[in-house]
């Protein structure tokens, strides 16, 4: 570093936005050459109690030299730290919206999955999409009733999952939802699904969200049967109760399948930029497996459809924004 850029960083301290602590390393609310500083301490070994998500400039997930380039580029104005999450009160229920940095990946059925993949998991194809928001959790109970005033689950507990629920239904729910906080969420797009599913730019190429062990991310046929909670015991768990995936979410494989929001179509071996599915149809996409169901279907690249009509005990959903 140039005497000229030292000059520079000292000189021009940012103040930590308010909600955000990225980049302020050393906790004294101010972004500045001081932080820069704590951060190589701490890459040595000679500081301690530093905070490992205001250390992790870059948020992959891990606090490296790289963190210490991006924090001395975003003094210099030439980095912008990545959006962090959001969190919303309804009516008293507090929910997570996570950020989803865009990147391109390869969907569909993937070397890891092996044998396993159907054909509508076929052709893989190159997506790129945009940053945006996804939930991290499964929209629970106690956020419909916040909303909706009612619990139209079969399973019903406070923290579990909302299932029993249409396509339908969840568009007059994000519909109520928008009027409420006065933001523009949404379902997410088949797409964006599963680029989050996979962990994003953080993906580790697993079979399943977060790991190839299912039943340490996800409830699903085997760990929510008898075996696991007792004869005659079986339904949904509460979210979060699994381990997450590499972008801090949870459920994506069992506990509930998720309503995507597009039409169902066959896929097409082109690359494609932000797709939102086909322009029309007879049934809507949902993703991600539930508890009645086994491994095969918990894959991050399965898919199936449906009416937007149709409700089970085993489908609800996430927000993206």
């Amino acid at each position: 570093m140039t005497f000229i850029m030292m000059v520079m960083l000292i000189a021009w301290p940012m103040q930590a936005t308010a909600g955000t602590s990225r980049g302020d390393v050393n906790e004294d609310g101010r972004i500045n050459i001081d932080d820069v500083t704590s951060l190589i301490d701490h890459l040595l070994g000679s500081s301690y109690g530093v905070n490992e998500s205001n250390a992790d400039v870059d948020a992959d997930g891990r606090v490296s030299i790289d963190d210490v380039t991006r924090l001395i580029d975003y003094l210099l104005g030439s980095y912008q730290f990545p959006p962090e999450e959001e969190t919303f009160n309804v009516n008293g229920v507090t929910f997570v919206m996570m950020p989803v940095e865009g990147g391109s990946f390869m969907m569909g059925a993937t070397l890891e999955q092996g044998n396993d993949a159907s054909d509508r998991e076929k052709p893989v194809h190159e997506v790129t999409l945009s940053s945006y928001y996804i939930g991290q959790t499964e929209v629970t109970q106690a956020l419909w009733q916040a909303v909706m005033g009612s619990n139209p689950s079969y399973f019903k507990s406070y923290n579990f999952p909302v299932e029993s629920v249409s396509w339908e239904d969840c568009q007059q729910f994000i519909t109520t939802l928008n009027e409420l906080t006065g933001r523009s969420f949404r379902l997410p797009t088949e797409a964006e699904w599963e680029f989050a599913a996979r962990g994003g730019n953080n993906s580790m190429g697993y079979k399943y969200a977060g790991s190839d062990d299912l039943s340490s991310v996800g409830w699903y046929s085997y760990n929510d049967s008898w075996l696991f909670k007792g004869p005659g015991a079986y339904g949904t768990h509460a979210v979060c109760t699994r381990m997450p995936n590499e972008l801090m979410l949870y459920d994506m494989s069992g506990n509930v399948h998720e309503w995507c929001n597009d039409w169902y179509g066959g896929y097409s071996n082109m690359a494609q930029t932000d797709p939102s599915g086909p322009a029309s149809g007879t049934d809507r996409v949902y993703r991600g497996g539930s508890w009645y169901f086994d491994e095969w279907f918990c894959r991050v690249s399965f898919r199936n459809s449906t009416t937007p009509t149709y409700t089970s005990y085993g489908i609800g959903l996430r927000l993206a924004l």
